[in-house]
């Protein structure tokens, strides 16, 4: 399978999207895939190596510490890819790479499998400075995005849980990134003091190892108070290790609240060495509740260190307690947990609980379930829900075309279409049923687009009239645009994919991505010019609420439906003066 990974992030920066992403290539080319990444330079220049597509791009430090954008065109490298066909396209991250990804996936007919990675609430102090507006924004970005996306990847259930929220409108499937089982391990216990020694770390001392970015969403500093309010001669050493923009405060905080000597700040370490920190601690802490992938806690359970972490959704089936630690949810629960591992005589068991848990999260497993949602995601595309073959809705436009065709010859023979005063009195003689009939085929032709829209229309006002005409044909269409809208909704982008053309989608979601859709929408619905039974079917795929749809359709297409069968009639009778 031929597979481009898109990140926004890459080495060597070290964060969890990083890890995930080197992770997963690894692991798809260890079973024989062709893997690809583009991702983002480091300078403004755009190359390629091993295997590697680099965007040129410039720095967003303002916006994000380490975060770049993308700067340079990359119609050469758009076309390169194109020509290696990917099978499955895997994004990571929402900004620079994204558009890049969905453009290509539209381009290739290729599905768009997307990971969430971040909960983009807990950063919204870097871009908002009101924290309403800035999570009322992520949700709408959330919406706009996985409304391009095949299937959405979510590290952790509680991640899963918020993008329901959200409601978004592909598939979610909670896939938890999983580590280098080989990389992490515990040390020998004998090995123990020597590593402490080569850290420079005091070899008796409980040591309670925090791991990560020093940044403000990981709330490092109620760490700090809590270890203050230990009695000073029982108090554990605290060691961060990692870098970031709050280090300086943390220093400050820990000289204010007199823990100098039992605090220490280890600095950036290479990814490689951060291994042995982990094996020279007794305990993994962690105050932060706004991690989606916990990287850093499956790291320290495979090195059999026992957790003393805050509750948080994201730990559910991972951290349990006296199994392999603790979760605390406020100080006097911390206070407990501490005394209780202090204790001693239950590490072992702890340790042996930590490294049961770590199994759980390997590297081939987590490789594993991902490609069973590329399946699944490739499957689907291939197929509606139920069974039901994509080609189908194709076929069915087809038969309802020949069908329409016949009953054209039949009427033809019959007269019918030769004499206007005979097809009105025909139809006057069915009664009822000429209604009922004319308000289903209405409806039907929205659902399974046969002949363009107008015609029906003009139809209408030719067999009952201009009030009746009008009054079965709004009542049928807009039947027919609500079906439209629940069948898009249910199946999703892969019958749009086989219904419509491929130009078409381009296009509108092109106009989607700059404009408020459901304005735009409505715009398009009461002026007679956009192909409303395509936009009804693409609204269904977006998170419009059926609630919004049916007002704007119900307002809107009156004007729409009046203009094409005013027009229409007009048009017909200057024809037949004519003739």
């Amino acid at each position: 399978m031929k597979i481009l990974l898109t990140t926004d992030w890459w080495t060597p920066a070290v964060n969890g999207v990083v890890r995930s992403v080197t992770l997963l290539r690894r692991e798809l080319m260890a079973r024989g895939h062709d893997v690809k990444v583009l991702t983002l330079s480091s300078t403004s220049h755009s190359y390629e190596e091993d295997g590697v597509i680099y965007l040129g791009s410039l720095s967003a430090d303002r916006v994000y510490p380490g975060a770049r954008v993308r700067f340079a065109a990359w119609n050469r490298w758009m076309k390169a890819l194109t020509d290696w066909r990917p099978d499955i396209i895997h994004s990571q991250c929402e900004f620079s790479t994204f558009l890049p990804a969905w453009r290509l996936a539209r381009r290739c007919g290729c599905p768009l499998v997307h990971t969430y990675h971040t909960v983009y609430e807990d950063y919204t102090r870097y871009v908002f400075p009101s924290e309403r507006y800035g999570r009322a924004a992520v949700k709408e970005l959330t919406r706009l995005f996985s409304g391009r996306c095949d299937a959405i990847i979510a590290p952790t259930g509680k991640v899963t849980g918020l993008l329901e929220e959200y409601r978004v409108n592909c598939p979610v499937y909670t896939v938890p990134t999983g580590i280098d089982l080989g990389a992490f391990h515990p040390a020998p216990a004998a090995d123990k003091q020597a590593l402490r020694r080569t850290l420079g770390l005091p070899e008796q001392d409980t040591i309670l190892v925090a791991v990560g970015r020093l940044a403000a969403e990981k709330n490092h500093g109620e760490l700090l108070r809590l270890l203050a309010r230990e009695p000073a001669d029982q108090r554990p050493l605290l060691l961060f290790v990692g870098d970031g923009p709050v280090r300086a405060q943390l220093e400050q905080q820990a000289a204010d609240l007199g823990l100098v000597d039992r605090v220490m700040f280890a600095g950036m370490v290479p990814p490689s060495e951060v291994v042995r920190y982990y094996q020279a601690g007794d305990a993994f802490v962690c105050a932060s509740q706004s991690e989606t992938q916990g990287l850093t806690y499956f790291e320290a359970l495979a090195c059999g260190l026992p957790t003393l972490v805050r509750a948080d959704p994201c730990l559910d089936g991972v951290v349990e307690n006296g199994v392999n630690g603790w979760q605390w949810k406020d100080g006097a629960e911390f206070h407990q947990a501490l005394a209780a591992f202090c204790a001693g005589g239950t590490r072992e068991a702890l340790s042996a609980g930590a490294l049961a848990t770590a199994e759980r999260f390997s590297a081939e497993h987590f490789a594993d379930q991902v490609l069973k949602v590329y399946q699944e995601t490739l499957d689907r595309r291939n197929s509606v829900p139920g069974g039901l073959p994509a080609s189908v809705p194709a076929a069915a436009s087809g038969v309802g075309f020949f069908l329409c065709l016949w009953l054209g010859v039949w009427a033809w023979r019959k007269g019918l279409l030769t004499d206007l005063g005979a097809l009105q009195s025909w139809v006057a003689g069915l009664g009822i049923w000429a209604a009922a009939a004319f308000v289903a085929f209405q409806a039907i032709q929205v659902v399974v687009p046969v002949l363009p829209g107008g015609l029906g229309c003009l139809a209408g006002v030719i067999l009952f009239g201009p009030w009746y005409g009008f009054a079965y044909n709004y009542v049928g269409i807009c039947a027919g645009s609500l079906a439209a809208f629940g069948v898009a909704r249910y199946c999703g982008r892969p019958l749009l994919e086989r219904m419509f053309p491929r130009k078409l989608l381009v296009k509108y979601d092109r106009w989607m991505g700059h404009k408020s859709f459901s304005k735009w929408f409505a715009l398009a619905i009461f002026l007679p010019v956009a192909p409303d039974d395509f936009l009804c079917y693409l609204a269904g795929t977006t998170s419009m609420r059926w609630d919004q749809f049916t007002f704007i359709i119900l307002t809107c297409k009156p004007f729409a439906i009046a203009a094409y069968s005013t027009g229409l009639t007009v048009a017909m009778n200057a024809i037949l003066r004519l003739i």
